[in-house]
């Protein structure tokens, strides 16, 4: 019973996040469609099953959201923006720490680099300026952060007891930082 219940959950994610995909679109000129693109997708790992792939995938979306917080740091021109992208760098070394800590722990290997797609969005965001940059970071953050609460809550209810432990204090943070995001992106006209 428990579980066609997690496997009806399951299939509801990924049918949502496969509605919601490619949502993220910029009005700001750019022509390669990977500006487009947001964090490696999450939809297809029950999380709960595999801590390997939790547990690289966290890796991943915390090396997104330090790369591009430094690219806010330098190219945001609204303070609060740029302090944001501060708080980014600065909580997701410390969260980047403890996973390191947990891979270690669990013998896995964590990717020293993102992957090319991700990468690939960095650069073209690092061709914004002004408020076209603040507009798509703070929009790419608010919806990072729903996809990164959707990883977090899936692997606060795995079985590992490192994982869950792991996961259920990195959802307060990522909790906080979607709650800051979405109130900056309200307070902020573009």
């Amino acid at each position: 019973m428990k579980t066609k219940h997690l496997t009806v959950i399951f299939s509801l994610v990924v049918l949502a996040f496969a509605a919601c995909r490619n949502t993220d679109k910029i009005n700001a000129g750019a022509t390669d469609s990977s500006i487009e693109q947001s964090m490696t997708d999450t939809t297809a790992i029950n999380r709960g099953a595999d801590p390997a792939a939790f547990i690289k995938e966290a890796a991943i979306a915390g090396i997104m959201e330090i790369e591009l917080g430094k690219v806010a740091m330098e190219k945001a021109t609204n303070a609060k923006i740029k302090k944001f992208g501060e708080k980014m760098v600065k909580d997701h070394s410390n969260i980047a720490a403890d996973l390191k800590t947990l891979a270690d722990s669990k013998k896995i290997t964590l990717p020293a680099t993102l992957p090319s797609a991700d990468q690939q969005h960095i650069e073209e965001m690092k061709k914004l300026s002004g408020k076209a940059f603040d507009k798509h970071y703070m929009e790419m953050m608010e919806k990072d952060h729903v996809k990164a609460l959707d990883l977090f809550k899936s692997a606060a209810v795995s079985g590992d007891v490192k994982i869950r432990n792991f996961a259920s204090k990195t959802l307060r943070v990522v909790e906080r930082h979607f709650k800051l995001a979405g109130e900056i992106n309200a307070g902020t006209t573009y």
